[in-house]
């Protein structure tokens, strides 16, 4: 499997060579969202004496700055390109080697964001610097924060499979991938953190996956949680990656089941 790897490593470096303008393109969209938000809830908090609810100044540029590298490491783009597989007939012969699909998206996933990441650390620092973001982050919410950000990105990546094998049966997935990141926008903590979402909507964003993809793990590594909430709210990431992992087995397939039948 090294073996295997590696030379997947190789063929993906070859592919993003040639993909330069799609890599600045994916790093300029992983900052500039929360930069926004950012400027705007500090607006809101100006205008309300410096603070919003629990949230000074300080600690809204905190939370923004996490939230970049959250974004930039846990987002997925395979709903995009799967669809374009099914259409095109690049699935089969995907299909016939003995190696999984999901390996080779894996290893663009992990390689982008490997290489990206180094332009996104001087972007965050100068926001960081320019904000005055203040952190309460000890060791263990580092530790923790890290491991939780880890369970964001394979919940956001086994979801996003989910909703790219729809197109088993109905080719395109753009209004279904629509619908579920305009809920992510809302529910992930994107447009604001989940502490300062009114009651209806902060119960919604913890009682699905959305919130437990981006807004947990970036509150975990700014510091804002205490040690049994942390661990609480990582709890709810295991869960529900336990809930995606059935899902996305279950939905493959019944999707590969269906792509036989129609003779692709």
């Amino acid at each position: 499997m090294i073996r295997i790897y590696r030379a997947l490593l190789t063929n993906q470096i070859q592919i993003m060579s040639q993909y330069r303008a799609q890599m600045f393109l994916y790093v300029l969209f992983s900052f500039i969202r929360p930069i926004i938000f950012l400027a705007a809830w500090l607006a809101v908090a100006d205008s309300q004496g410096g603070q919003l609810g629990a949230f000074s100044r300080s600690d809204l540029a905190a939370y923004y700055v996490v939230m970049i590298f959250v974004t930039h490491l846990t987002t997925s783009w395979d709903m995009y390109e799967f669809e374009y597989e099914i259409r095109q007939g690049a699935l089969s012969p995907k299909l016939l080697r003995p190696l999984h699909p999901l390996h080779y998206s894996i290893v663009a996933n992990v390689l982008w964001k490997g290489f990206t990441s180094v332009a996104v650390i001087p972007v965050a620092v100068i926001v960081a610097i320019t904000f005055e973001a203040r952190f309460t982050t000890d060791a263990w919410h580092v530790a923790l924060g890290s491991v939780s950000l880890l369970l964001g990105a394979a919940l956001q990546f086994l979801f996003g499979w989910v909703f790219a094998l729809v197109a088993f049966w109905t080719t395109r997935v753009h209004a279904f991938v629509t619908l579920y990141q305009r809920a992510g926008f809302i529910f992930a903590g994107q447009i604001a953190p989940l502490a300062l979402l009114p009651g209806p909507l902060q119960a919604i964003a913890y009682g699905l996956p959305f919130g437990y993809m981006l807004g947990v793990p970036a509150d975990i590594l700014r510091g804002g949680p205490d040690l049994a909430t942390a661990l609480l709210l990582m709890g709810g990431q295991v869960v529900w990656l336990a809930v995606a992992v059935v899902l996305y087995r279950a939905v493959w397939s019944a999707g590969l089941r269906q792509y036989s039948a129609v003779g692709a």
